[in-house]
């Protein structure tokens, strides 16, 4: 879930507008043939010439994801909040919420991340991957410590869409109430009490546990219960500078 869902729509043959929109379909091409550089650009000519058309919440759209591309966060995330603010017609005004979304929840902004995909689920196009949308939303609640309202998603992408991977990983979080910080996963019991015992030396209390992974079995060794992602992090720097591997899991 690491890689952007990210939306482009289909085309851009309907526009109704008589003035001079080259540079519009122009950076349209560029984008869909992958010239980012030359997609933002020519978007940015079609916004300065026509700050007021009905379009321009679709240039903006367009434009962020050209500078997502080019890994320009900040103004990737400006563009999409300009194209909702410019109320584009449907799809695209579903797409820029998802895309704000999106960087918020990989910067780790839950919150913000929380409202964007929440305006997304009114009226969702039909060519959404929202079982991927939901998947992410339930993750974001997780980190700022809403579980409960976590499961609520999280059983309705098990239940909807049951042979996804979102599903999968719906099913590992579903009702786990907390985060813990795992220090290893191991074939065998021998290896996981022998890292248990190195915890315990070090001051800190482990948990030993099962999970399941490419259907293989493997003995879990986890520290703390933490309510929210902030804190199993915070936790998570005090037990690796104490010269152990980390992982945060729910």
């Amino acid at each position: 879930m690491t890689a952007a869902i990210l939306v482009v729509a289909a085309g851009c043959g309907q526009l109704a507008w008589r003035e001079d929109h080259f540079p519009f379909e122009q950076g349209y091409a560029a984008l869909e043939a992958g010239r980012w550089h030359e997609a933002a650009e020519a978007f940015t000519t079609f916004l300065q010439a026509h700050p007021g058309s009905p379009a321009r919440g679709e240039a903006y759209y367009y434009r962020g994801l050209a500078r997502v591309r080019l890994g320009a966060r900040d103004e990737a995330l400006a563009d999409f909040q300009h194209a909702v603010r410019a109320a584009p017609p449907p799809p695209i005004d579903a797409y820029a919420h998802v895309a704000i979304g999106n960087l918020h929840y990989e910067a780790g902004e839950d919150r913000e991340a929380v409202l964007a995909y929440a305006r997304v689920l009114k009226n969702p196009p039909d060519d959404l991957p929202l079982e991927r949308i939901l998947l992410r939303l339930a993750i974001s609640l997780q980190r700022i410590g809403k579980w409960r309202s976590a499961d609520t998603y999280l059983a309705y992408v098990m239940e909807h869409y049951p042979k996804t991977a979102a599903a999968t990983e719906a099913r590992r979080r579903y009702r786990a109430g907390a985060f813990s910080v795992q220090t290893g996963a191991y074939a065998s019991s021998t290896g996981a009490s022998r890292e248990a015992a190195r915890l315990r030396a070090a001051g800190f209390q482990p948990l030993l546990g099962m999970t399941e992974r490419n259907r293989k079995r493997f003995h879990t060794v986890r520290v703390g219960r933490s309510l929210t992602h902030v804190e199993a992090v915070a936790l998570a720097k005090r037990i690796g500078a104490a010269g152990f591997a980390t992982w945060v899991v729910p």
